[in-house]
């Protein structure tokens, strides 16, 4: 339960705030994108 008032979208009160389940949620979702990130870099390179 939160009583202060912090801002709730900071990445930072994001993972202090939340339960371990969401810190693991917030870590795939960075991944998932860091790999697709990843892939159309390499693609746009042979492309070029």
């Amino acid at each position: 339960m939160r009583t202060e008032t912090k801002p709730s979208f900071t990445p930072f009160t994001f993972l202090w705030d939340e339960s371990g389940d969401a810190f693991y949620e917030f870590v795939l979702v960075a991944s998932l994108g860091a790999v697709v990130c990843i892939i159309v870099y390499l693609a746009l390179g042979k492309s070029i």
